[in-house]
């Protein structure tokens, strides 16, 4: 498991603290995508369609701390 360098995160926001926060927000957000994901395909399955598998072996935080680094996640801080 390789681990998440602070120093680039701190870059990115404007400390630590604000880079979690947008972390955070982002990974509920990919739980909820998740768990709407994992109610509809429990509900085809009630139909007699295809069981699919829903990639669940990264942790949704971990996740969200990756693209958070990668820069995919927009987010702006507000103006004082």
């Amino acid at each position: 498991m390789e681990s998440i360098p602070i120093d680039k995160l701190e870059k990115i926001a404007k400390n630590r603290y604000a880079a979690v926060l947008i972390a955070a927000k982002h990974a509920r957000k990919l739980n909820s995508e998740r768990l709407t994901e994992k109610e509809k395909l429990d509900s085809s399955e009630e139909e007699g369609e295809q069981e699919m598998e829903i990639d669940s072996s990264t942790k949704v935080v971990r996740k969200a701390l990756k693209d958070l680094l990668e820069g995919k996640i927009k987010f702006e801080f507000p103006r004082k």
